[in-house]
């Protein structure tokens, strides 16, 4: 599996932090007001194949910056192993305007 770590920071202390190591390992960290422990499992290998199709078809990254005046919602999301991987920094908005960052991040979500 690709490693894959991605983060986003929103409003009123919410953060979401999901990671997946090179065995499929993840862990998934969301918080809002009340902590909730952090989630723990492995990828099937549906999941796994569903993750790399989808890191394939979004290629090179493209720029979302956040809108003028925008504080949170800031996704930060990379791809490979370390000193390798591809960095992607992007407006959560942005999810309805590049279909291909859409489909991943939704594959995450649903982990």
């Amino acid at each position: 599996m690709v490693p894959i770590n991605y983060q986003v920071v929103g409003e009123e202390d919410y953060a979401l932090k999901i990671s997946i190591d090179d065995a499929g390992a993840y862990v998934i960290d969301s918080g809002t007001y009340t902590s909730q422990p952090p989630r723990k499992g492995k990828l099937s290998g549906a999941q796994e194949q569903a993750l790399i199709d989808a890191i394939k078809a979004l290629g090179l990254p493209r720029e979302h910056p956040l809108p003028e005046g925008a504080t949170a919602f800031e996704a930060q999301l990379s791809v490979g192993s370390p000193g390798q991987q591809a960095n992607y920094v992007f407006w959560e908005g942005a999810l309805e305007e590049d279909e291909q960052l859409n489909v991943l991040i939704r594959l995450l979500e649903r982990l």
